[in-house]
This record gives C-alpha cells, sequence and structure tokens, in this order.
C-alpha cells in the first residue's frame, strides 16, 4: 500500500469491485482498442496503471470509477488482482472523474471531443466558460465542437470514418437533417472537395416563409429573389427566397436569441439542444419522483431546466421540466420508489370490552419520509436570507445579551481575551450566541475583564481581517428561537418583488404546495369565467403573477420549506 497525493493506492480483488452506481459514462466501446488493452494486460502480467475506486457502505467492497475497461480485461483473463487509486468521492464528484478519464485516450475522434464538450456545457448548465476551464480548452475549440454537433449521426459517423472532412461537416451543420443526409452523398459518391461544397453552400436558397424572424426588412433586399421571380409571376408570395444565408443565418440567430431570452425570464435556465444530449437529462414529473419532491423541490431546482430546439427549420420549440443533475434525479427516482415496509399489527379487544372478542389485523407504513431535495435559485436564497435578517433585527436589536453579546465578542477578537464561556476566541458569531445562556451580571463582568486586558501593555489584535458577518450572525440568533418558523411564516408575503425571483415552475410548485391551485379552481367566480389554475400558470411569467396577486387568498399559514433550511 502506498499513497499519491491523500489517494490511497492497494491491491485489491477483482471479486471486491462493483460497477459505479450511476454506471459507465462512456456510451460506446472501440472492440478493436479493447482487444489491444486485453493483450497489452496479459504481455504485463497484470495491470500496471491502477483503476479509479471509491469506497462504498460495504467494508470490503468498492466501485469503480474509471477504468472500467482494465477491470473487465483482468476478469476476462482470470486475473484475481488489480492496483487501484481508493478516493472518497461524492456521487457527482465520481461521475465528473469519470467524464474527465474518459477525454484521456489515444483513440478519442474529434466527434467523441464534441460529446464531451456537451456533457460539461450540460453540467454547468449551459455556462461555456466554465467547461471550457474544466477541460483546458480555449472557448474557441469548445465552441468548434458544439457546432459539429448540429450534425446529424449520418455526417458525424461518416467524419469518425473519415469519410469526409471537418470541413464538410462543419459547412453541413448549418443545413436541415434532410438537406446534411443528401449532400453528404454527393460529398461521398462524387469525392467534393471543402471549398466545392462551401461554393455549393454559398449558392443555396431558404424560402423567406419559412423564416421565424420578421422579414419585414426583406421585402426591398436585393437578396429577395421575388425581385427576379416577380417579372414572369405574380404569385410569388411562396416563392420568394432569401439568397445570402449568411444574412438568413444571422438573423435566425438573433431571433433565437430572443426567444430564449424570453423562456428564461419565465423558466429560468433554458439550454439548447445541441448543448445538451437527451442522454445527459431525464425528464422529471411527479410520476418519477413523487408528489412532495416535485413540487416542493423539482419545480423550483436550479437544476430542473428548458431545453430550445436550435436545429434548422425547429428553432425556438422547447421541453419543459429537464433535470440535468443525473445523480440527484436517480437518488430522487430511487428514494421514491423504495418498496413501502409494512409490519401486520394485530389489534386485539380486551377481555372486558363490551364488543365480542374479535381479532384484526392491520397494515402500518414504516416507509419514512423522504427529505425533499433542490438546489434553490441563488435570487430565492439572498431573499430568503434578507427576510430571515429583518425579522431577526425586530427582536434582538434591544435584546440585552445580544448587545452585550457582540460588544464582548468584539473585545475578544481585539484583546485575544477569553471569557470561560466561550468556546472558540476566533469565532465571533458563536461567541455572541454563546451569550444567550448566560446571565447580564455575567457578561458586564466579562467585558470590563476584556476591557482591563484591552489596556495592557500585551494587548494586541488576534485578527486584523475580522469581518462582521452580520447577516449569518442575525440568522442564527433568528434559529435559538422556539417560535422561529412561526415568525418567518408570518413575514413571507408573496409579493411581486419575491415572486419575480421564482421560475415559472418555482411559482407554479408554491402554488401547489400552499394549496392555491385548488383554491382557484375551487372559486365559484372562477369557474363561471372558466377560469382554471392550469391556464394562468400557462401564461408568461409577468402575468401569472398578476393572476395570483388579484386573486384573494391566504397565504398567512405558509412561506416555503427551502427557507427554514436556513435556520441551522
Amino acid at each position: 500500500m502506498n499513497n499519491q497525493n491523500n489517494v490511497e493506492v492497494q491491491v485489491l480483488k477483482t471479486v471486491q469491485l462493483v460497477p459505479f452506481a450511476l454506471g459507465n459514462s462512456r456510451e460506446k466501446t472501440n472492440r478493436e482498442a479493447r482487444k489491444n488493452l486485453t493483450e497489452s494486460i496479459k504481455e504485463a502480467g497484470g495491470v500496471l496503471q491502477p483503476i479509479l475506486v471509491r469506497p462504498t457502505a460495504n467494508e470490503s467492497k468498492f466501485e469503480v470509477v474509471a477504468g472500467f475497461g482494465r477491470w473487465e480485461a483482468c476478469i476476462e483473463l482470470g486475473f484475481d488482482d488489480i492496483p487501484a487509486l481508493i478516493k472518497p468521492m461524492t456521487d457527482n464528484e465520481a461521475y465528473e472523474a469519470q467524464l474527465i478519464e474518459n477525454l484521456v485516450r489515444d483513440d478519442l475522434t474529434i466527434v467523441d471531443e464534441s460529446k464531451a464538450a456537451q456533457k460539461f456545457i450540460t453540467m454547468y448548465q449551459g455556462d461555456y466558460s466554465a467547461a471550457a476551464e474544466r477541460l483546458g480548452w480555449t472557448q474557441k475549440k469548445l465552441n468548434d465542437r458544439v457546432q459539429l454537433l448540429r450534425c446529424c449521426d449520418d455526417v458525424l459517423n461518416a467524419l469518425n470514418e473519415n469519410k469526409i472532412k471537418i470541413g464538410h461537416a462543419t459547412i453541413l451543420s448549418s443545413f436541415s437533417e434532410k438537406l446534411q443526409i443528401g449532400t453528404l452523398g454527393n460529398i461521398i459518391n462524387e469525392n467534393w472537395s471543402v471549398e466545392y461544397l462551401k461554393q455549393r453552400a454559398g449558392k443555396a436558397k431558404k424560402y423567406l416563409h419559412t423564416a421565424k424572424f420578421d422579414t419585414k426588412d426583406c421585402a426591398a433586399c436585393p437578396h429577395n429573389t421575388s425581385h427576379q421571380i416577380g417579372m414572369f409571376d405574380f404569385n410569388v408570395s411562396d416563392k420568394a427566397a432569401c439568397a445570402k444565408l449568411s444574412c438568413w443565418n444571422v438573423k435566425t440567430d438573433e431571433w433565437l436569441k430572443e426567444q430564449k431570452k424570453l423562456a428564461e425570464e419565465k423558466y429560468g435556465t433554458v439550454i439548447l439542444l445541441v448543448e445538451c444530449s437527451s442522454a445527459d437529462r431525464n425528464t422529471v414529473s411527479r410520476a418519477s419522483v413523487g408528489e412532495s419532491q416535485y413540487n416542493e423541490g423539482c419545480a423550483s431546482c436550479e437544476s430542473n431546466v428548458v431545453i430550445m430546439d436550435d436545429r434548422s427549420g425547429r428553432e425556438g420549440q422547447t421541453l419543459e421540466s429537464q433535470c440535468i443533475d443525473k445523480v440527484c434525479f436517480a437518488k430522487c427516482v430511487k428514494a421514491f420508489n423504495e418498496p413501502d415496509n409494512t409490519q401486520e399489527i394485530e389489534a386485539e379487544t380486551k377481555a372486558n370490552s363490551i364488543e365480542p372478542s374479535t381479532s384484526k389485523s392491520a397494515s402500518i407504513s414504516t416507509k419514512k419520509p423522504q427529505p425533499v431535495v433542490q438546489k434553490t435559485p441563488s435570487a430565492v436564497l439572498e431573499l430568503e436570507k434578507k427576510l430571515i435578517h429583518q425579522e431577526a433585527e425586530k427582536i434582538f436589536a434591544n435584546e440585552a445579551w445580544y448587545v452585550n453579546g457582540v460588544v464582548l465578542a468584539s473585545m475578544a477578537i481585539t484583546t485575544g481575551y477569553k471569557p470561560a464561556f466561550f468556546k472558540k476566541s476566533d469565532s465571533f458569531n458563536e461567541n455572541v450566541l454563546a451569550c444567550k445562556p448566560i446571565s447580564n451580571e455575567q457578561i458586564q463582568e466579562a467585558i470590563n475583564q476584556a476591557v482591563t486586558a484591552s489596556v495592557s501593555s500585551s494587548a494586541k489584535t488576534v485578527d486584523s481581517r475580522f469581518v462582521f458577518q452580520q447577516q449569518a450572525l442575525m440568522i442564527s440568533a433568528m434559529a435559538t428561537l422556539d417560535n422561529a418558523k412561526d415568525i418567518i411564516t408570518a413575514a413571507w408575503n408573496p409579493s411581486e418583488k419575491v415572486l419575480k425571483n421564482y421560475t415559472g415552475a418555482g411559482i407554479k410548485g408554491l402554488c401547489v404546495s400552499a394549496g392555491f391551485d385548488k383554491a382557484f379552481n375551487d372559486c365559484e367566480a372562477n369557474k363561471s369565467a372558466k377560469h382554471s389554475f392550469s391556464k394562468i400558470a400557462a401564461k408568461s411569467k409577468g402575468d401569472f403573477i398578476k393572476a395570483i396577486l388579484a386573486f384573494n387568498f391566504d397565504w398567512s399559514s405558509f412561506a416555503p420549506d427551502t427557507i427554514f433550511k436556513h435556520l441551522k
């Protein structure tokens, strides 16, 4: 056994290993490469480069995170031992380690790189800069690899098999799938060069009636073919075409950006289809994760995104409720689908019962409710913390123990003086809270001693970089109150200012959790006017909020569960 960068290295038995719980992220295996790997391990008498594993709940078992090929080759060859790097990792860390390991291969193709780029952009929720940095690529390389994914599978396979060049694929990526397939055959059969394809593509046209953008400005454009057609044919409405595709593409991209912006205002995170493979997302619903998890967690989660189609001819179409956190989704589904353990309890009547003695068995569920999981949007988190802070300020601003505690904790930081009831002299917030059970007389006496220490010739500042984290302290102080939840619930109010920080799905989740949806649908006036909650929820976020605020609903006993998670 030895140690490499705090990662333990051991020789394990192959029978001690089990696959990573979320599987192998590599979608396909190169048979020739696998055969060569097996031969290499056979000749060497075993694996030389350790695989990466992580411990499991069973102390004798380890999950294979990276190195599936080497492990499987050992089993195939009958080798019992295999060197392994043992590293404790979370599910997300293990998944990311797999993705990185799959990029370090001699047989990596440009298509493999493109798909890796897609996975990392999904992982970083459409943040190209973060994805490029994690991959160690320039942003230009990342952009170029993503562009290739606009190609259909036939084109990507041809590129992998070296039947076409990357230049061919890049040009084809702007075509519709049907045109890509048709042109691909010509490129291969007639041996078209990249330059020749570029010339042919430059002469292509697109009918203006299929444009997504406003074609008003195209009427007088010299590249509008209706000017030529109109001299001979008066019925030109469906025949007018754009002969300058570079302009067409720019206008389409601008239109798509605007549609994405509008969708983000309503839904939150929006990721283009080219940036997120179907293998890297799951449709999340009440049926898949349960009513409580969906309404209180997934509906407002940052990982619940909308996919917007950017393929030629399909631009702007959206697909809602797509979870891009594969690890969290798998856990939520597993938790929801765990079998409901029951106990058969014999309920027998007492001997002195006036009823005839009978015996019945009752099936009682022992399944515990699972805690709701959510990545709450940062804007909502900040809003929640601010609300708690404001309520705590009303309570503690005039509390003697708090005021004196702040004074004493400050003295401890500046002089190093530490009264007996302070656990950590350098933890300001903890020291303030430590004053709550102490009498004011004791606190005042400690302050006097701290003052004495401050005038001593040996007095010195413990930490000159000290910053007073006021909000964190106020939230911690609020958490010490028995009725903290009642105070926060009474203070929380779904105003327009509050609701605009949530996504449309998040607002819908709040309404369902509070019972607003049922109250809205049960209202006789709404029934008569044929208004329903589903109809107002389908509106733009701004109109949805207006409809909520216009309806008379008592929110006084409700506050989102996420706000109480700050009280630790």
